[in-house]
């Protein structure tokens, strides 16, 4: 019974590596980042395996166990891979698409909530550019009358 829940869970971690693999091909990483994100997995594959032998076993290792753990994820890679990798690629398309739908839908409710707030923006925004063009028509005589001043001043600093 053991060897077959081994097997199993070999197996299952070459399930793991597959969804992983099918990630890596969308996502692009870099060289640094692969082997930070292959850590990662290997480590958290580790600590389930780990988790699922003290479990079993209540912490007794043996040589066969560990044996039979590679031995359930080359013959999933082998046999069972090549047709489960295909769905399992639609199943993580028909996710992604149920994300970008609900990310969608995030924003037209964000956008739907802040609306009011931008309006109030806008508004004021106009009101302060309309205020703004006002006050420089109010000057706009003062500011011709100080730059004739000035040229004055200083024609006649020239001349003098």
């Amino acid at each position: 019974m053991l060897l077959l829940i081994v097997t199993g869970l070999g197996a299952g971690n070459g399930l793991l590596f597959d969804c992983y693999r099918l990630l890596r091909r969308k996502i692009r990483l870099g060289y640094l980042t692969t082997q930070i994100s292959d850590l990662f997995f290997w480590v958290i594959c580790a600590g389930i395996d780990f988790l699922v032998f003290f479990q079993i076993t209540e912490g007794v290792m043996r040589f066969l166990p560990i044996l039979f753990l590679p031995v359930g994820m080359v013959a999933y890679l082998k046999f069972v891979s090549p047709y489960v990798r295909e769905p399992l690629y639609f199943c993580f398309l028909q996710i992604g698409r149920f994300f970008r739908l609900l990310l969608k839908f995030l924003i037209i409710c964000t956008q739907i909530i802040l609306f009011p707030f931008r309006l109030i923006v806008w508004v004021l925004n106009c009101t302060m550019q309309f205020i703004c063009g006002v006050f420089r028509l109010i000057l706009l005589p003062f500011s011709y009358c100080w730059r004739l001043i000035r040229r004055r001043i200083w024609e006649w600093r020239k001349k003098g």
